[in-house]
């Protein structure tokens, strides 16, 4: 009977009846005696049928099904045109794929070829089919440079002559092209969450997605934290109403089949690439031909292509980081949260998470403090690769410092608290700021440094890491380089407080650069002067001798502290906030401030060296003679003389 289908046809049901309808003819022609599989294949799917014509009417449906492709929704309606496939092409490339999906079709290609050959089409059978069936050339000598086998979308495998070879399609890619949108291993389906964007980037993003829309524009790049350009690049492509899918630089080098995938299944791939200076990418143009693609990287690295266009991203402001966490927590989120930490939108999300567990414990309503638990190690793991955690929290009196040098702290706290609006209202001179703030606290052993830099991460409410110079400085020329911008970018994302400890061996003086040690020494001080100078968050450097540091790195230190040996009267602050309620007589205490002439870091070792010695419950006074003998102890390691006013120490 014949007339038009009375449903709408998918491409799936179109291509296994177009497969199996056309199997079961060819057997026919050429099998003398075809086994029941064909039919099978013919009562599970036939051509005719589905298209409302006589059952078996081979001529007239294919008639039809090349009038009915023109319309043919979905991907692989969009391939057919794209490709301007004929039906033999068609044919094969359904064939392709059905062998993948149909068991059934499977034995009945064994069938039809040389015996133990694989189910896969060869180039001889498909030559043959496509004589057949539909009176078209398909010589196996034109294949390899077939637009369907330039591109990936079917490849040619085996290693006999071209005639034995086999037709492949990826079975992804055909599920795919039959409706299936399933993510494919190694990607990931980015959806726009909830994550804070900045007002200026969203405002961007209809010009961005018009640039990739016009294709003026196929790689655009976002440097910056990698998690906030993931959320971009999610938010740029539901502006072009596609799904953006986050790929492994693995998989899309080793799979360039992934970018017809892409293109066919409305996906923008994003690769998130780790680039150190002097490093490049250059993306494949056979890949770009077929779909755009978004880079997320760091500040550092070149990318190598034409028709790029490479974004910066730009902070949350205060207003935008309030609202943020308003958002994630509460509205009655108190204002001083948005300016405890410069942090990015899906940052404050997973922040936040840490913040309700924290304050839920405690039958809490979620605040600063909160926060300050929540980042002690948030984010570590990547840090920790090169740096370490300093979790030591400060006390006001547990930093003793001359009245001088404690206004220089003071002026430095203000500096790191207000570095964000610090330039508002300011000249034009200053029309680029950077909130970044570098300190350099200089001074022997034990003055107080390190312990500073604690109370500083205190007052803050920040992470504090310390670099492990050691780590970071590499035998290979460009692996220093490499090891510092990664620390960089990861404090960045984090703004989490970096110190770097006994600095003069990157950051000392500079050679005259006659040798390649020299000149290469010179180029890592370069690098670090400008990559530190540019850094949005604290770098806190310390010395031993302020001497020891390279002068070019003066006016880019935004504090400079020099921290004395304690005078006697620091001295006496410092032993009584070691000691404690433990403290003895108030004359053994002026005594030992008076002779000791110790740094802060000497009297600690001092003082616990004297609890373990100590008999007396933790209650009791520290005895003269237990500090008597560690301070002796002290002295000794220090290679000096205890000082004979404190020989018959007493209290």
């Amino acid at each position: 009977m014949h007339g038009e289908p009375q449903k709408i046809l998918t491409p799936a049901q179109l291509n296994r009846a177009f497969v199996y309808s056309g199997v079961v003819r060819f057997a026919r022609l050429y099998l003398a005696q075809p086994s029941p599989i064909f039919e099978q294949m013919e009562s599970r799917a036939d051509l005719s049928s589905l298209l409302g014509l006589t059952a078996g009417e081979w001529e007239g449906a294919i008639v039809r099904l090349a009038q009915h492709a023109p319309q043919l929704p979905g991907p692989f309606g969009q391939l057919l045109r794209d490709y301007q496939l004929q039906l033999h092409e068609w044919f094969v490339l359904a064939l392709c794929g059905e062998t993948e999906a149909s068991h059934l079709l499977d034995l009945a290609l064994v069938e039809l070829q040389t015996p133990g050959a694989s189910p896969r089409p060869t180039l001889h059978l498909l030559e043959a089919m496509a004589m057949a069936l539909f009176g078209g050339s398909l010589p196996p000598l034109t294949l390899p440079g077939h637009r369907l086998v330039r591109t990936g979308v079917i490849e040619i495998g085996g290693d006999g002559p071209l005639p034995t070879r086999q037709l492949t399609l990826a079975p992804e890619l055909w599920a795919l092209l039959c409706g299936d949108s399933s993510p494919w291993p190694g990607t990931r389906p980015l959806l726009p969450g909830r994550a804070a964007l900045p007002g200026n980037l969203k405002e961007e993003l209809p010009l961005l997605a018009s640039q990739l829309k016009q294709g003026t524009v196929r790689v655009m790049v976002f440097r910056g934290n990698p998690q906030a350009g993931l959320a971009a690049a999610a938010a740029l492509a539901a502006e072009l109403g596609l799904l953006a899918v986050e790929v492994d630089q693995e998989s899309w080098s080793q799979r360039p089949i992934l970018a017809t995938a892409c293109h066919y299944g409305s996906w923008l791939p994003v690769l998130s690439i780790n680039l150190g200076p002097g490093e490049r990418y250059t993306p494949n143009r056979e890949q770009l031909r077929q779909t755009p693609l978004l880079l997320v990287t760091g500040h550092d690295g070149t990318i190598e292509a034409t028709d790029t266009l490479e974004i910066s991203l730009p902070a949350l402001n205060r207003d935008e980081r309030l609202h943020a966490w308003r958002e994630a927590l509460s509205q009655q989120i108190p204002e001083s949260l948005a300016e405890q930490a410069v942090v990015d939108g899906p940052t404050i999300q997973a922040l936040a998470e840490r913040i309700r567990f924290h304050s839920a414990r405690r039958n809490e309503q979620p605040g600063p403090h909160h926060l300050r638990t929540a980042r002690t190690h948030f984010g570590s793991e990547r840090l920790r690769l090169l740096a370490q955690p300093v979790t030591r929290h400060v006390e006001a009196d547990g930093l003793i410092l001359p009245p001088e040098i404690q206004s220089q702290f003071d002026e430095l706290i203000l500096r790191c608290q207000r570095r964000e609006r610090l330039w508002q209202g300011l000249g034009a001179s200053l029309a680029d700021p950077s909130p970044g703030v570098r300190a350099l606290f200089s001074g022997e052993s034990g003055a107080g440094k390190t312990l500073a830099a604690s109370r500083l991460a205190t007052i803050l409410g920040a992470p504090l890491f310390r670099v492990d110079l050691a780590a970071v400085m590499n035998k290979y020329i460009g692996e220093s380089e490499k090891n510092l911008g990664r620390v960089l970018d990861e404090a960045a994302a984090l703004d989490a407080i970096l110190l770097m400890d006994e600095a003069d061996a990157l950051f000392g003086r500079r050679s005259e650069g006659k040798e390649t040690g020299e000149r290469y020494a010179n180029m890592l001080t370069n690098f670090l002067l400008t990559r530190i100078e540019y850094h949005p968050g604290i770098v806190v450097l310390t010395s031993n001798s302020r001497n020891r540091i390279d002068t070019a790195f003066s006016r880019r230190f935004d504090a400079i502290i020099e921290f004395p040996l304690p005078g006697v009267e620091e001295r006496y602050r410092l032993w009584r906030s070691h000691l404690g309620s433990r403290a003895p007589g108030e004359q053994t205490c002026r005594l030992l401030a008076s002779y000791s002439d110790l740094a802060g870091g000497h009297i600690r070792n001092v003082v616990l060296n004297a609890a373990a010695l100590s008999p007396q419950p933790a209650k009791k006074p520290l005895a003269a003679a237990e500090l008597l003998e560690a301070l002796r102890a002290e002295y000794s390691k220090l290679g000096r003389t205890l000082p004979p006013q404190l020989e018959h120490l007493t209290g």
